[in-house]
């Protein structure tokens, strides 16, 4: 079973965002599933660099449409991107350190994800489509 699945309840209403959404979500499971079936660590730890790479290539273009389409709340969503951004790296630096990822522990990488996405996310997106930016 995967761990993170994809539902009309996480579409912001913008396609590119909702689209760099679901392979976040495709990643974060890759990762799932590699823990699940005891991949080998090397395995796991490019997958963990996969989602914290889309990660950061997803907030930038997040980021760059808000700026573009003049977000007021842009600058507080960047913060908030910072802020998971450097969970993240904990996270793989937790790794790295020997920590061994387990089910619980996957459930942090859903955890901080998807609040994001319905909370933070989707004010962008009413607001887009309120604004007429598409």
């Amino acid at each position: 079973m995967e761990l993170m699945i994809w539902s009309k309840e996480y579409s912001v209403g913008v396609a590119s965002i909702d689209d760099e959404h679901r392979g976040l979500f495709d990643a974060i499971n890759e990762i799932h599933a590699a823990v699940k079936s005891n991949k080998e660590r090397s395995e796991i730890g490019l997958l963990l660099g996969k989602v914290a790479d889309g990660t950061r290539s997803h907030f930038a273009s997040e980021e760059a449409m808000m700026i573009a389409a003049k977000y007021n709340g842009a600058a507080l969503h960047t913060i908030k991107h910072q802020h998971l951004l450097e969970q993240v790296d904990a996270f793989i630096a937790r790794f790295n350190r020997g920590f061994n990822l387990n089910e619980h522990s996957l459930t942090f990488l859903r955890d901080w994800f998807i609040p994001h996405i319905v909370e933070a996310d989707a004010n962008f997106g009413l607001w887009f489509a309120e604004h007429g930016k598409h």
